[in-house]
Parts: C-alpha cells; structure tokens; sequence
C-alpha cells in the first residue's frame, strides 16, 4: 500500500504541526538540532580549505582528507546507536564532545598525514545534529505526530544546507582557515554538550513487555521490530529508500554544475542551489502536513522520476522550474524513510535504528556525486541526472519488491492466527 491513511479525527495541515511543537522540549532539541547541523554539514568545506589554503596542498589532497572524514561518518554512525543502546545517549554525547574538542582545537596545525587519521577519528565519533534529532523523535513523539516530527528535521537540514558550506568558507577566506577550525569546533561542541545536559539518564531504557518504562505504543499498522535479525529485515528496504534519497541529492548538485557550465551559465549555480533548498524546504513542510502517511517507496520513486529528464532542459530559466519537483520531492524522501524507521524502533533497538539510517544516508551521500561525475565525463553532463536518477528508480523498486515479498509471505501466517 503507498500510504496509511490517518486515524479518524487525526489531524492535517497546520494543526498537525500545531501539535506536534506542544511536545514537551521538541522546540528546543529542534533548534539545537539546526545548532549542531550547521558546523557538520560546513566541516567538509572547512577541511577541504584548510587543506588547499591553509597547508597550500592539491584539491586531491583535500579530498582524501574529507573523504576520510565522511568514512568515519559512515563507519561510525552504527557504532554511536550500539553505544547509545547500551549506555545512553548522555555518555555518547559527551565523549562525542570532548573528541570534537580535541579534534578541532589542534585541526589547523596538523600535517596532511594527521589530519587524514585525525578526520577519520572525528567521524567515527562524530554524533551528528540529526541522529539526535531522529532519536528524540522516535522517542518522546507520539506516533501520530512523528510524520510532522521527521519532516522538520529534514527541513532543518535542507535550511543547514543552505547556510553551512556558505558560512564556513565565508569564515575560512575571509579570516584565516585557523579561525574557521576553531569557530566551527566551538559552536559543534557547544551544540553537544547542551544535547548531553537536556539529555534524560533513562533514554535507553529498553522496552518492557507489560508496558513499564522505555515502552511506547507503536503506530497504527505497524509492530516494533525485536531480534536483530527480524530488525535488518524489516528495516531493509527503508535503508535502501534512504540510501537513494542520499544518493540522489549529492550528485544532483553535481549534475546540476555540468549541465550548467555546459551552457556557459555557471555564474547561475548559486541561485539554482539556493532555489532547490526553498523548494525542498516548502517539500518537507508540505509533506508533514499531510493526513496520511507515504510509503517511502513513493516518495523515492518519484523523486528519480522527476530527476532523470532534467539533463534535457536546455536552459537555465527553464531548469529553475524544472527542478521544483526533484527538490520538493528530497525532503519529502529523507522525511519519509525516517518516519517508517523511527516507527519500526523500541527503545533498546532506537540507537541502532537510527544509526544505521543515518548510515546508509550517509553512504549515498557519498556514491551519489561519483557516479554523476564518472558519468557525466563518460557522456555528458545529462547523464549525470540519469544515471542518479535511474539508480533511484531501481532501488525503489527493489525496497518495494522485498516489502511486497515481506507482506506476502506473511499473509499465510495471520490467516492461521486469525
């Protein structure tokens, strides 16, 4: 089924939202969430400056140190929701804060070789402004709210987006690359160690089977997951939908470069970015608005649709329409594929949950820029929104294919229970 709809009586529109912020501390966790998000998402940028600027080293070099980083991101995301599982989200934040301390205290004097090995220390231990975001989401949200929920921290994202790689490298060229390091790492740990004061000493509480603490009622139609094993299937083809959506938004700025130094108009890339983020900004307030819930499939699967023909768009005018469906549509996906993760958690298995989403985020992120850059010099840069997006469609269809797999081979059994 493509979506849920709501219970009746349940709320659409502004009402949704309108409830949702009556949640006890959400506002806040919201506000140090964009907080948090702000430095991380400018940390590439500032070590891809301090690498070029500040030891006056190749772009190469830059990128070996910024994808170490974003290994470290990746490597370590599951590894914070174990730990935060096992010991709490208060002791996880604080040893993420003193390593981002150290890390960005010391950054801007360190030789190329340390800052590769120190980068990749600094992701593991990296607990990003969304992970915590989604966590506390999960947790304290009322199910009926938690499509709202998500979709503002994907709004939130889009908007750290927007300001992040902007403001870090106003920071670096405008003062010194040291400045930028210092600054970036004083706001980051500011940010986590205010999230490990708030933080509740009982938020890994695992659930209990006669609804005592750390149990919370789960959504309509859906049932939390409990050994690992059921866990990884379960989650399966959400992290698939999530890995597309982090795909699809890194090499759509790409493709969107080549396509536009390809006309000549490159002097134009900072006003269509700047335009894909209100339109993803609008997507995922539309998103949460509405009064049922998406399968994550749809959202993903649209999302590839409305990005594979806009290499075809033959000028820039035009492409700034064009592309209101693709960006509406990311926030929607990323907003989507963290309801229906959050949705499947309980409370011992929330850190993992979230961890590996963030993880597979994170790993799209990452696939997605190379592949719109190997295809576009092989072809062209058109090629580039379809190669993205045709992997999008493809992965969509694959998480569509092992959920209709799943619920089939359910039916049998709860025809017998029934």
């Amino acid at each position: 089924m493509p979506w849920r709809r709501g219970a009746p009586g349940e709320p659409g529109g502004v009402e949704r939202y309108r409830r949702l912020l009556t949640v006890p501390g959400l506002r806040t966790t919201l506000v140090l969430g964009l907080l948090v998000k702000l430095p991380v998402i400018a940390i590439p940028m500032v070590l891809s400056l301090q690498v070029s600027l500040g030891l006056g080293r190749s772009l190469s070099s830059a990128g070996v140190v910024t994808g170490a980083w974003m290994l470290g991101v990746m490597a370590g995301a599951p590894l914070v929701g174990w730990a935060v599982d096992r010991a709490g989200l208060r002791p996880v934040l604080v040893l993420s804060a003193a390593a981002q301390a150290v890390f960005w205290a010391v950054a801007a004097g360190l030789s190329h070789p340390a800052l590769v090995a120190g980068a990749l220390v600094s992701g593991v231990l990296l607990v990003p402004g969304s992970t915590v975001t989604r966590f506390v989401i999960s947790a304290d949200v009322p199910p009926e709210h938690q499509q709202a929920g998500f979709a503002l921290d994907a709004v939130t994202s889009q908007l750290s987006y927007l300001a992040g790689p902007a403001l870090g490298a106003v920071l670096a060229t405008q003062t010194s690359t040291t400045t930028a390091a210092w600054g970036l790492g004083c706001v980051l740990v500011l940010g986590l160690a205010t999230f490990a004061v708030r933080a509740r000493a009982g938020e890994a509480v695992p659930d209990t089977a006669d609804g005592g603490p750390g149990t919370r009622a789960s959504a309509p139609g859906t049932a939390p997951a409990t050994g690992k094993t059921e866990l990884v299937a379960r989650l399966l083809p959400m992290l698939i939908c999530g890995f597309a959506a982090g795909l699809v938004s890194s090499g759509f700025e790409l493709s969107l470069l080549g396509v536009m130094r390809e006309q000549g108009e490159v002097h134009w890339v900072g006003l269509l970015i700047t335009a894909c983020g209100v339109y993803a900004v609008a997507g995922g307030v539309l998103y949460g608005a509405l009064p049922a819930t998406l399968s994550p499939v749809a959202p993903v699967l649209l999302l590839g649709l409305a990005t594979v023909p806009l290499g075809l768009v033959p000028d820039w005018r035009f492409l700034l329409a064009a592309v209101l469906p693709a960006a509406m549509l990311s926030a929607a996906s990323f907003a989507a594929t963290a309801t229906a993760c959050g949705r499947l958690a309980t409370a011992h298995t929330r850190g993992r949950t979230v961890g590996l989403y963030g993880a597979v985020v994170a790993g799209g992120n990452a696939a997605g820029a190379p592949l719109a850059g190997l295809t576009g010099a092989a072809g062209g840069p058109a090629t580039g929104f379809l190669a993205v997006g045709s992997t999008a469609i493809v992965l969509a269809l694959l998480a569509w294919l092992l959920r209709f797999t799943r619920v089939s081979s359910l039916r049998p059994l709860v025809s017998q229970e029934g």
